[in-house]
């Protein structure tokens, strides 16, 4: 029992690190939104949470960040808080969930419930990861969306599409709560079992 419950807590640590690697790149890399200039072919603009770019397909990019947050749309300013919220619960998933593992010899083996607990609160603090992350994502892209199909803008008008970030996002998203999911079901598998076996 002890070894497949350290591999499937092991396993759920390892769906949270996936998910939290990708949130980190959905927060630092500046390709939210891509848009071809309309002018020059080889020539597109990337929109992130704190910088825009010009990128030339020669290689050649210019980045510059935002300067004030209060002239950002709402969904880039939604986008910063809860993906930042996203990457903090997520290290606070980490710090509660890594010593209480059961391959870990932080805690006394006497202290079963305690162990348990902090996988619970661990995995709980991975899935509120993941979901802050997909209302971020999610949010950004129902706000492309309707600029996109909107029939007010004229059809000539270059329009932003989703980039690389928003896919890390959802897939960062997606692991976060799997990885989170796995914990918390690992730790009640154990007490029915334990159940079970009981007298």
């Amino acid at each position: 029992m002890e070894v497949v419950l350290c591999f499937t807590e092991l396993a759920g640590l390892f769906l949270s690190i996936t998910g939290y690697v990708c949130c980190l790149v959905a927060l630092f890399i500046p390709h939210w939104l891509t848009s071809s200039s309309g002018l020059l072919i080889n020539e597109n603009y990337r929109l992130g949470l704190w910088q825009t770019c010009v990128v030339q397909d020669v290689g050649f990019s210019v980045c510059q960040e935002y300067r004030t947050p209060l002239h950002l749309p709402i969904q880039v300013r939604m986008g910063r808080i809860l993906v930042c919220l996203s990457v903090l619960t997520g290290a606070l998933g980490f710090m509660a969930s890594i010593p209480a593992l059961t391959c870990v010899k932080c805690l006394d083996s006497t202290e079963r419930n305690v162990r348990k607990m902090l996988n619970i609160l661990g995995g709980l603090l991975f899935s509120v990861a993941g979901t802050l992350t997909f209302c971020s994502v999610s949010y950004f892209a129902y706000d492309t969306l309707i600029k996109f199909w909107d029939h007010n803008i004229p059809k000539d008008v270059p329009r932003w599409e989703f980039g690389d970030a928003m896919y890390a996002g959802w897939v960062g998203g997606f692991f976060l709560l799997s990885g989170g999911c796995v914990l918390i079901f690992s730790q009640f598998q154990v007490t029915q079992e334990a159940n079970l076996k009981w007298p």
